[in-house]
């Protein structure tokens, strides 16, 4: 065996000294690494912490001297469970290496979480003498994974509580997330939601909408506006969605996907829908109201305008419809108007449109018309059905109408333009007799003006007392004595001359002047009364209409009463006359005409038989005296009819002892025939037309004589 010489121990010895120092430096530099990076402490079999490095003491904020000596319980926060630390013990006792993450709790009482990594060392035998363990702080990561797992939680708990629809969608629209209220959103076609396509429960009319709207959010790459769309169930209900779009982007800051929070907005918009319609629409026919009407007209005025067409608009109203409500009340009458407005509409097409402006008034719009021939075969068939005989409650009404026409563009190029000469025509309509149709013509416009100028007049000439009255006088048959006149308004304008009364007399009832009117017209006829009293005529007695405004004013008996005191007239030569019109309202008019006859005023039923009275209720009103209508007695020396009209109407008031007088007396076989069946007074142009003050002082004077 080969035996070293010193020289070459001494060689060996170096190196290993060399060597050795080498591996305690890397040792040492490796030591103070992990004292740098890392919490790091040395303990026995047992766990008794031996050693504790800088970063430990700092991080549990113990000294070195109060660790050394105690087992890592001393760390224990009570966040771990028994079996976590029995498991640890196991593998580290096996002599395996253990890894995880442990909270630990410092002196102060604050807690902090390391990723541990603990290493045994064990002898010969294979068992642990030491464990050495490796520690890194990470706390602030356990607390951004906390914050991230509770927003997280937080955000989840929302969208699965929220009444919205949140949903995911990608690109192409399909379904990628919804949230559980999709169930209360769908019902039973819930299931089938998850995995379609939104663009498939989207409503076929807004699906072009829908797709734009997402196309828009993926162009901008950013947050949209509200959208409204419809979705339709496979059960086909309705629903109504507001929806608001947000882009999810990539790495890139291209769109990934969209988020959509849809709520259910079905009942907001069906009380939009309910009251859009009641503001646009009449509530008893359910027709478009004037403000629809003329908002649809424009823009069927600007189409025509466009492509060149024509259009009409007729104004129609029912004729006397007033008389109606009078006679059987508003209930009656709006059962009547609903039947109307279904008639009307009966008549048109598809897309004419019929509105109620009101009352009694229609306005229908007829777009897209090939002519004046076609609006007349409408008007015409309108007519017709209106015309058939409606039943209410048993008893059956006949009806009729006036129409007016205004044809674009010939009548007028704007709506308001338009709507104004249909008024216009309809006007001319009614002033001709109703009951019929007529087209819009320039004479018509300047008839309308006039009307409008007489409008102004009038209420000049009550300012100017441009009134006068003139009496037509009234004679006893049998005698052919003179025994009342009755007062009758003329208007001589300034200007234009001479106004008769069936021009003015219509527009002053229209516009409420009749009631000032009538109380002049009443106030000087008492007056001159009495100044011929005063000049020593033998009495008699003057009538003053009534119109059926100024009966039913409020203070109508105060009035009377008041204008006889102040004249100084006796009330039995007032004789009052009251149109039949006037016992649409029995139970109304007959306190007030018992009020008057208590004054003393005798009560005069004018034009009887062409009204409201019938011969059995007569006999209970408070009146003096009948007169029967001229209609009647211009052909009775002819006609059988009215011959039988007159006999019943003289019977009924000998039975109930109430005068009676004929009006429109013109010839000498009418007065024959009168004179014959006992009438007792006479009126009309066979005894003498209306005449001035002056002239019935003549005549009272040739009396005398």
């Amino acid at each position: 065996m080969k035996t070293l010489t010193d020289h070459q121990l001494e060689y060996l010895l170096s190196k290993t000294d060399e060597k050795l120092t080498r591996v305690v430096k890397e040792l040492a530099d490796i030591k103070y690494a992990l004292d740098q990076s890392s919490i790091l402490a040395i303990t026995d079999h047992r766990g008794i912490i031996m050693h504790a490095n800088d970063q430990f003491c700092a991080i549990s904020k113990y000294t070195r001297e109060e660790l050394i000596g105690q087992d890592h319980r001393i760390l224990n926060s009570g966040y771990h469970s028994k079996e976590f630390f029995k498991e640890m013990w196991a593998t580290i006792g096996a002599g395996q290496v253990w890894r995880g993450e442990i909270r630990n709790r410092a002196k102060d009482g604050s807690f902090y979480w390391v990723d541990t990594t603990i290493v045994p060392f064990v002898n010969e035998q294979g068992k642990p003498y030491q464990y050495v363990s490796i520690r890194n702080d990470i706390s602030l990561r356990k607390k951004a994974e906390e914050e991230a797992r509770q927003s997280e939680e937080k955000y989840r708990v929302i969208a699965e509580n929220c009444s919205d629809l949140i949903a995911i969608i990608d690109c192409e629209g399909t379904f990628l997330y919804l949230s559980p209220s999709h169930q209360t959103f769908f019902g039973d076609d819930a299931g089938e939601l998850g995995t379609s396509h939104l663009l498939q429960w989207v409503h076929e009319e807004d699906r072009e909408l829908v797709t734009n709207y997402l196309k828009e959010i993926c162009a901008a790459r950013k947050a949209s506006s509200l959208l409204e769309f419809r979705v339709r169930t496979n059960s086909g209900r309705v629903l109504y969605l507001e929806t608001k779009g947000n882009p999810i982007l990539d790495s890139c800051g291209d769109v990934k996907n969209l988020v959509l929070v849809m709520r259910d907005v079905t009942e907001r918009k069906q009380w939009e829908q309910t009251i859009f319609h009641l503001a646009y629409h009449d509530t008893l026919t359910d027709l478009p109201n004037r403000r629809l009407f003329v908002d649809r007209l424009r823009k069927e005025v600007y189409q025509a305008k466009r492509f060149q067409s024509q259009l009409a608009v007729m104004f129609l109203d029912v004729d006397r419809f007033k008389q109606i409500n009078d006679s059987w009340g508003h209930e009656v009458g709006d059962v009547i108007l609903a039947e109307i407005a279904k008639r009307i509409k009966q008549c048109l097409g598809e897309n004419d449109v019929v509105a109620r402006l009101g009352g009694d008034e229609f306005t229908i719009l007829l777009p897209h018309i090939s002519g004046r021939d076609q609006v007349d075969q409408i008007a015409q068939r309108i007519r017709e059905r209106l015309e058939e005989p409606l039943e209410v409650n048993g008893r059956q009404h006949n009806l009729s109408c006036s129409m007016g026409i205004a044809v674009f563009p010939a009548d007028g190029r704007e709506a308001d333009e338009l709507l104004k000469r249909a008024d216009m025509a309809l006007y001319f309509v009614k002033e001709r007799g109703r009951n019929g149709f007529e087209f819009f013509h320039p004479s018509i416009e300047e008839k309308s003006l006039e009307r409008i100028l007489l409008e102004n007049e009038l209420r000049k000439a009550m300012e100017h007392e441009h009134f006068h009255i003139d009496y037509q006088p009234k004679y006893e048959l049998l005698t052919g004595k003179l025994v009342g006149a009755e007062a009758l308004v003329r208007w001589n304008h300034p200007e234009l001359g001479r106004i008769p009364p069936n021009k003015f007399i219509p527009i002053a009832e229209e516009t409420g002047l009749i009631v000032p009117i009538g109380e002049w017209i009443l106030r000087r006829a008492c007056e001159q009364n009495r100044a011929w009293q005063a000049e020593g005529y033998a009495p008699f007695r003057v009538s003053v209409n009534l119109s059926v405004r100024q009966f039913f004013q409020p203070d109508l008996v105060e009035r009377v009463r008041e204008i006889l005191e102040d004249t100084g007239l006796e009330p039995q030569w007032l004789e009052l006359e009251i149109t039949e019109s006037i016992f649409a309202e029995t139970d109304n008019a007959v306190p007030i005409l018992q009020s008057i006859r208590d004054l003393g005023v005798h009560i005069s039923i004018d034009d009887f038989g062409t009204g409201y009275s019938s011969f059995s209720y007569v006999k209970h009103l408070p009146v003096d005296t009948i007169k029967i209508d001229a209609s009647f007695i211009r052909d009775v020396h002819t006609n059988k009819e009215s011959q039988a009209i007159v006999r019943a109407i003289l019977t009924i008031a000998q039975t109930l002892h109430l005068n009676v007088i004929a009006e429109g007396v013109e010839r000498e076989e009418q007065l024959a025939f009168l004179h014959a069946e006992g009438c007792r007074e006479g009126q009309g142009y066979l005894f003498s037309k209306p005449i001035p003050r002056q002239e019935i002082e003549t005549l009272l004077k040739a009396a005398e004589a």
